[in-house]
């Protein structure tokens, strides 16, 4: 029967992915679901053309779970969920074709939440931990003796702690799971091409890469150490396994937490979420430690209260720091919900149990995924809204297999209440930045991690196994699909591992975060001196503008002080970690004006200057540089300007006319002054400016230099010319 499926919410860049994906669900056959502790799973018929594209080499998966809610310190109170971590691991290794021996003993309630797991746990003692270890090597040593390549991950959830001889250790039910069981025991016999290490516990750090109580030490062994003691560190390091990868959790107080929403620890929660595909930046069905971390560290990076913000250890194997933690085997017939739309929603889904499965904020950028567990499960969606975030929930019923198109799920609005303010912060910070290549671009970068090889989405294997299925059974693809490619290409963030940027490409980055302003000011021009309009000229051969007075030539004796007036264009930007600009540039103009009478001690001879009226129109482009306060309103700066004088000036002469001349002079200045600046939207300024310009000489007159000392107070007004895209 075919299903028609109504799109409720908008449709994203992957609209035309998303038509291909609905039209393929109609005749998609249901994967089969895995019924044992021990699985091989292969490649289902509809996805057998895109298989071979989604995983690079096939191998045999093993792996040891352990979950011990045990305390052997009087002081520390027993946990609540490691039980259920161990069991939820245990669950997505299980779906992913693993050979999992899972070592808990489940309480109560975790068998009524986990009830296909109940007779299948051995209990986390050393006596079981042998047993089963021993098992799972034999089994390791036969795929690995009939070709296969072998991998083992060995998970632990519990108390761990470092004990007084320096050494870490994690907690079984009846003892203590050493450092030296670790690498002696497990690494040493283990015929796995590559061990996988993830543990979620306290102090779990030095258990793995350290040796002393009170700080994390390096590996490699100390000087002074008897030649015995350093065989011993060389044989109990991480060093001495390259093939071996881990990746741990720890926070400020060496403690990590549980939280009763997830009933289960945070760390846990995140890994089993980035194993459902959360963390699967190409579609490709490998989940590599870079990937995995990235995820993990952006889901707490929003985090505020330090009790509750986890710090991730990931260390990929040295010999592949590619090399997948994961690999989920014919992911294309799997059942999986698909996210498409350009939003950044928290998508959240729950079984039938109510055991949170797994949670997932998508940056839009591309597509998503989470690989679905069997059964009914309850989906949760909350995004943004206009009164803040709307929750939706809906549900997938248990007979609803394939690839699940989340955009066609039908939504109900829901309210959830947080409780306590550790549980607030848990809820506002967690899964709150979004993951995609942005950010998983940032976190290599930052880490030194290889990126995966080929970020780009798999968009090809995704359409091929989706047309595969259409062919197999004997129908077509919709009219409403479109023949050509999925358009679901996105700009590719940069893979290659980080290098401390140079001061060129630092600089430019910079400036690429800068949000440029442009502004307008009107201000007054001042002379600090008398300004009496009289000057002697006995001998003299220049005169300044100091000794003028009077803006108005015609009327001098009207405002004696003021010079002139004062407008400019400004240009400035202001840096993301400051409140103010650093630096400014404007092109200045408007005009000064003076007028005086020359004075002389004997009567003038005919042709003689007598007075001289004066105006200029300055074209300047200038700056200012403010080299403190950058977020203190009231701010010194100094600063430069240069440019032409357009200068008009009209000498009165003794019996004959007026000599006027028009004339563009070279000048410059030197300024400083005070800036309060009310937000960048508005500054009044007190300005100190020395100007200097060239003299203009004229036959029979004084030379004119419109030299001068002056104040100018104003007011600029500015608007951004962009809005800051950071």
């Amino acid at each position: 029967m075919t299903r028609t499926l109504h799109h409720r919410s908008r449709r994203g860049p992957w609209a035309s992915f998303a038509v291909a994906l609905v039209a393929a669900l109609a005749v998609a056959p249901r994967a089969a679901s895995a019924s044992a502790w021990s699985v091989s799973a292969a490649p289902s018929d509809a996805t057998a053309t895109a298989a071979p594209l989604l995983q690079r080499v096939h191998a045999e998966r093993f792996a040891l779970v352990i979950g011990s809610n045990h305390s052997l310190d009087r002081k520390q109170a027993p946990l609540r969920y490691a039980d259920d971590d161990a069991a939820k691991l245990a669950s997505v290794l299980v779906e992913a074709g693993v050979d999992v021996e899972l070592l808990t003993t489940l309480d109560h309630d975790s068998q009524a939440s986990f009830p296909d797991v109940v007779g299948r746990t051995t209990p986390a003692t050393a006596a079981g931990l042998r047993d089963r270890s021993a098992a799972l090597v034999e089994r390791m040593a036969a795929a690995k003796a009939g070709g296969a390549v072998v991998e083992l991950v060995l998970y632990y959830s519990g108390h761990g702690d470092v004990g007084p001889d320096g050494q870490g250790y994690l907690t079984l039910d009846d003892g203590k799971f050493t450092r030296a069981d670790l690498f002696g025991k497990i690494l040493a016999t283990s015929p796995a091409d590559h061990n996988h290490i993830l543990i979620d516990a306290c102090r779990s750090e030095q258990f793995v890469l350290s040796r002393g109580r009170n700080r994390w030490k390096s590996d490699q062994a100390e000087g002074g150490y008897g030649e015995a003691v350093r065989k011993y560190l060389d044989a109990h390091q991480l060093g001495a396994f390259p093939n071996t990868g881990v990746i741990l959790a720890h926070s400020v107080d060496q403690q990590t937490h549980e939280w009763e929403r997830y009933r289960g620890g945070i760390f846990t929660h995140e890994l089993v979420s980035g194993l459902r595909g959360g963390a699967d930046l190409n579609g490709d069905g490998h989940i590599e430690y870079s990937e995995l971390g990235a995820f993990v560290s952006a889901a707490n990076s929003s985090v505020d209260d330090a009790r509750a913000r986890l710090q991730v250890v990931v260390r990929p194997p040295a010999d592949d720091e590619r090399h997948p933690v994961l690999v989920h085997p014919a992911l294309l017939g799997t059942r999986a919900l698909l996210m498409t739309d350009a939003v950044a929603d928290l998508w959240s889904i729950e079984d039938a149990h109510g055991v949170r499965v797994a949670d997932l904020r998508r940056s839009g950028e591309r597509p998503g995924y989470l690989r679905l567990p069997e059964g009914e499960l309850f989906v949760t969606r909350e995004r943004p809204g206009d009164d803040g975030t709307v929750r939706e929930e809906t549900t997938i019923p248990a007979d609803r297999g394939g690839v699940i198109l989340g955009a066609s799920l039908a939504f109900a609005a829901s309210t959830q209440q947080a409780k306590g303010a550790l549980d607030r912060a848990l809820r506002a910070g967690l899964f709150a930045t979004p993951f995609g290549p942005g950010y998983y671009a940032g976190y290599t970068d930052r880490t030194g991690l290889l990126a995966v090889r080929d970020p780009k989405w798999r968009e090809r294997e995704w359409e091929a196994a989706l047309a595969a299925d259409a062919a197999k059974s004997g129908e077509a693809l919709p009219a409403a699909t479109p023949p050509a490619p999925l358009p679901i290409e996105t700009p590719e963030p940069a893979v290659k591992p980080a290098e401390k940027p140079s001061p060129i490409a630092a600089a430019l980055d910079r400036r690429a975060k800068m949000r440029p302003w442009g502004g307008i000011g009107v201000g007054t021009i001042l002379t600090p001196f008398r300004g009496a309009g009289d000057v002697a000229v006995e001998g003299a051969k220049r005169v300044t503008a100091n000794d003028f007075a009077g803006a108005f030539p015609e009327h001098p004796s009207r405002a004696p002080a003021l010079r002139g007036f004062d407008l400019r264009w400004q240009l400035f930007s202001v840096d993301p970690d400051r409140k103010y600009p650093r630096w400014l540039g404007y092109f200045r103009t408007g005009y000064t004006a003076g007028f005086a009478d020359f004075s002389r001690s004997s009567a003038p001879t005919a042709g003689q200057a007598t007075a001289l009226s004066y105006l200029t129109v300055p074209l300047f482009l200038g700056g200012n540089f403010y080299p403190f306060f950058s977020k203190f309103p009231l701010r010194p700066y100094l600063g430069l300007a240069a440019g032409l004088d357009i200068l008009r000036v009209s000498y009165r002469r003794h019996e004959q006319r007026a000599l006027v001349d028009v004339s563009a002079r070279i000048g410059f200045d030197l300024h400083a002054g005070l800036e309060v600046r009310i937000t960048n939207y508005v500054a009044i300024t007190a300005e100190i400016l020395q100007l200097w310009s060239a003299r203009r000489r004229l036959d029979g007159v004084p030379d004119f230099s419109n030299e001068g000392f002056s104040i100018l107070t104003g007011v600029a007004v500015a608007m951004p010319l962009r809005r800051n895209s950071r």
